[in-house]
């Protein structure tokens, strides 16, 4: 029997052989992966991604075939397009559109060069008369660009005063869309005033890496990567990442390293929460820029993956702007610094405590710019409460008596997020996140709360009451004035709030699920058909037909069908008397209510554009 130590030796022996054998060239695979990890460092180093130039989509599509079909699909592609073909979605077939003392006639689309020409019923003078070159949108309503040159030289766009909605199939004035009171009937300049300069103003959250170019000459010379937010909106000019990858030694390194980040552009979805939260807010948050008069030359400056607070501040309630009264901007949020208008969900979102500073909840939590709903662009099998569940215990929030007591059909979003922001024509939900407490408001006429925007035949001390039933805190309700038992919360605002209060309340009141008897609801939108702003009217014509399709009442369908937002006032009538006969006064007649609301009431006007 031989020794131990002969046998340790013996079992020794073939591992020394292997390393004596394979050793070296296992030394020189390292030093050798070393030197050219090295040298493609040295030959790729970081780039200034805000000095390279931008790639295009197309140059995407070569390597990311998936991530570039899922994009093709969004409506973010689409924003802004040539208006050729297919992307122009009115019909420019000759059809017209007559209101406020002019008739716009659409033409051209079957020749390849949509027009549109606008003039006075009165006298036929012509106020415009031109080709349309560009569409913005292609979702909720389109809108036209044109070239004139009113002093901006032969590159310089307009907006055009017009839209299309692919829904209602129907030609809008932008004051319907928009926040304004009616015109004066004949007033050009009140037909016009939503008429807006594209290069200084659209150009910007419509298209990818914009510069306006205007010039020392007062000429605008705009430059674009892309028509449209494309690729390197969100991931930054791509160039140096597309050179930095056609060496098929850089891409094996790459892999080889495990280096899960490519510093030759941004990934968004591997960004910081208040990263990628800014990546969103370019364009989801109006801003006020640090350098004005460098972004109408060469554009914003701002470098996805890096802070947007180093080229602009958001816009908040209490923002100053200089040269203008103090708080210019406080129409555009509710009291509480809530913004109420869309194109503000960054500053909802900063303001929520779930983002915890750009530490928490981030966009992509919820949505992706590469799934395959366009639609919202929610993650596949989106669930809400499993997105609150990470931070919220699920047993609470599994709507049991413990978090509300509601029913499967009411989620976190509803009570949490509730449509309390104003854009696109309709009611939107608001990105800052919250926890409902009608009592602060009970007594207060300035703001929604997100209980009674449900329950729209309840008040609000009804609303402050019941939570307590729930076992949910909340402020102990105050007393109520005199006009919260004139009707329900909803119908309060719809005739005796501000424009944006009314717009939400008849929103709410033709919502699915809304929780209040359907006649009184029929009613109330009723009352809102004479309102002075015609996104009112928009919004309560809207609701009377969803409401009379859901319940399957031809009768009603077909006379709110005769009914036209944007006709002249003795038109208008003469359908809202055809219901009016069909549904009934309501308990307290509506110009009754409506007089006696407004008498009490700060009824100032607001004039708020997109």
């Amino acid at each position: 029997m031989e020794p131990p130590h002969a046998l340790s030796v013996a079992r020794r022996a073939p591992r020394f052989s292997a390393w004596l054998l394979f050793g070296p060239a296992v030394a020189w695979l390292v030093v050798v992966s070393v030197g050219l990890l090295v040298t493609a460092t040295r030959q790729f180093p970081v780039p200034d991604r805000g000095a390279v130039e931008p790639a295009g989509s197309e140059t995407c599509a070569r390597c990311h075939p998936q991530q570039h079909a899922s994009w093709f699909a969004s409506y973010h592609r689409t924003m802004t397009q040539k208006a050729t073909g297919d992307a122009v979605l009115a019909p420019f077939a000759g059809e017209s559109l007559r209101t406020l003392g002019f008739v716009a006639t659409m033409t051209g689309k079957a020749q390849g060069r949509p027009h549109m020409r606008i003039a006075s019923v009165d006298d036929g003078s012509v106020l415009l008369d031109v080709d349309v070159e560009l569409t913005v949108g292609s979702h909720r309503y389109q809108q036209y660009v044109a070239r004139i040159d009113r002093g901006g030289g032969a590159q310089e766009r307009w907006r055009l005063p017009l839209a299309w909605h692919p829904q209602a199939r129907r030609w809008l004035h932008l004051s319907g869309a928009f926040l304004t009171p009616d015109g004066r009937d004949g007033s050009a300049e009140d037909y016009m005033r939503h008429m807006s300069r594209w290069s200084d103003n659209c150009i910007f959250c419509h298209n990818t890496e914009p510069s306006p170019g205007l010039g020392a000459d007062g000429l605008w010379r705009p430059q674009l990567a892309e028509l449209g937010i494309a690729c390197e909106a969100c991931h930054g000019r791509a160039s140096a990442h597309v050179a930095k990858h056609d060496n098929p030694l850089a891409r094996v390194l790459t892999a080889w390293s495990g280096r899960p980040v490519d510093n030759s552009v941004a990934q968004p979805g591997r960004l910081d929460p208040g990263l990628h939260a800014d990546v969103c807010g370019r364009c989801h948050g109006q801003r006020i820029a640090k350098d004005i008069t460098e972004v109408m030359r060469h554009g914003d400056g701002f470098v996805p993956g890096q802070p947007l607070g180093a080229v602009s501040r958001p816009i908040f309630r209490d923002s100053e702007l200089e040269g203008l009264a103090a708080s210019p901007f406080a129409d555009r949020f509710w009291p509480d610094g809530t913004p109420r208008l869309s194109a503000y969900e960054y500053q909802g979102l900063l303001s929520s405590e779930c983002h915890d500073q750009g530490r928490g909840l981030s966009c992509n939590d919820c949505h992706t710019m590469h799934g395959e709903d366009p639609d919202g662009q929610l993650r596949a099998q989106y669930d809400v409460a499993e997105t609150c569940g990470r931070c919220h215990s699920p047993t609470i929030l599994t709507g049991g008596a413990e978090h509300g007591g509601h029913s499967a059909a009411v989620d976190c979003a509803d009570c949490h997020m509730p449509h309390v922001t104003y854009g696109l024509l309709k009611g939107m939900m608001s990105h800052r996140i919250t926890v409902p407490d009608p009592g602060a408001l009970v007594g207060r006429h300035d703001q929604p709360d997100a209980c009674t925007q449900c329950h729209v035949g309840r008040s609000r001390q009804w609303a402050a009451q019941s939570l307590g039933s729930l076992r949910l805190a909340g402020t102990a309700a105050g007393l109520p004035d005199e006009r919260e038992a004139w009707a329900s919360r909803v119908v309060l605002d719809l005739l005796g709030g501000d424009p944006v209060q009314r717009t939400l309340a008849a929103h709410a009141l033709s919502r699915v699920g809304a929780q209040g008897p359907p006649r009184a609801r029929l009613q109330a939108l009723l009352a809102a058909l004479s309102d002075e702003y015609p996104a009112v009217r928009w919004l309560a014509w809207r609701g009377l037909t969803a409401m009379a399709e859901r319940g399957d009442d031809n009768v009603l369908a077909a006379v709110v069908a005769g009914y036209d937002f944007m006709a002249p006032l003795p038109a208008r009538i003469a359908v809202e008397r055809e219901l009016l006969a069909l549904l009934g006064e309501e308990a307290l007649p509506r110009q009754t209510l409506r007089s006696a609301l407004r008498a009490l009431s700060d009824d100032k006007a607001i004039w708020i554009g997109e």
